[in-house]
């Protein structure tokens, strides 16, 4: 396991030593998120923003049974509610700020901010035991987060009725509307993520990185920003990296390129 920047993370497993970061929630028994967990998340994934040889981020559980049960109680008290919010939503910030795949594996139960910050991923691998709530409407509030992300994500009936009725989707409900990619048997898992991975991470870093930030802006701008977005990138990112050259050539010479993530 591999220290953040603040020393030893006590709440998360880290390592970001290869081509793929792999962060493990880390609190027992439900992963439930305080503010020094949040802090280690954010501060961890940070880390990357010059790690260009880093193409994926796996962000996943060591707690049976639980993916993340969300922000602790003392997380909606009203004199920790600003706190608690801004040092999770931090936590997505820097998500977006290094723009780098993100794929989260639930094998278990996906709760309030744990059901967000799957939602957030840009990729879902569930198991039969996964199941995803988000339970604030059944407390008077609504997450502000979840708000947001929901109706890009799943589309802005299937995001009223998640978050109005605060009732649990299964696994195979979560299929079914979009908030997961597939969904496996637990014995199934491992070697399901560790083919993605595998085959994501054999690819350049950086044009993953640019492909993630051209197909977040897209979800999340307007059309037309976002098609002129698309191409500024395209043109004056992309093609400057010897990555996209390096793949035009090997397709022209019929063979595999060899990328040197720059």
């Amino acid at each position: 396991m591999a220290d953040t920047k603040e020393g030893k993370p006590k709440f998360i497993r880290w390592d970001a030593t290869g081509k793929v970061a792999r962060l493990t929630l880390n609190r027992p028994s439900q992963n439930v998120m305080n503010l020094e967990m949040m802090t280690e998340m954010a501060t961890a994934i940070e880390e990357l923003q010059t790690r260009h040889d880093v193409g994926l981020i796996v962000i996943d559980s060591a707690c049976k049974g639980f993916f993340s049960a969300g922000v602790g109680a003392e997380g909606y008290t009203s004199s920790m509610v600003f706190q608690m919010m801004d040092t999770f939503h931090r936590i997505f910030e820097v998500i977006v700020e290094v723009s780098k795949p993100v794929l989260a594996v639930v094998n278990g139960v996906a709760s309030a901010g744990g059901c967000e910050l799957a939602a957030f991923a840009d990729m879902v691998i569930a198991t039969e035991n996964a199941k995803f709530v988000q339970p604030e409407i059944k407390m008077g509030v609504f997450p502000p987060l979840g708000a947001v992300v929901y109706p890009r994500v799943l589309g802005p009936k299937r995001a009223m009725e998640l978050l109005l009725t605060g009732e649990a989707l299964n696994a195979q409900e979560a299929l079914k509307i979009g908030l997961v990619n597939r969904v496996v048997p637990e014995s199934k898992l491992k070697e399901t993520v560790d083919n993605l991975v595998e085959r994501i991470a054999s690819q350049s870093g950086p044009v993953l990185s640019l492909t993630k930030r051209v197909v977040f802006e897209g979800t999340w701008l307007p059309f037309e920003q976002a098609l002129k977005k698309a191409q500024d990138i395209y043109l004056n990112e992309l093609f400057r990296l010897e990555d996209a050259q390096e793949g035009l050539r090997a397709l022209l010479e019929k063979r595999k390129p060899v990328w040197k993530n720059k």
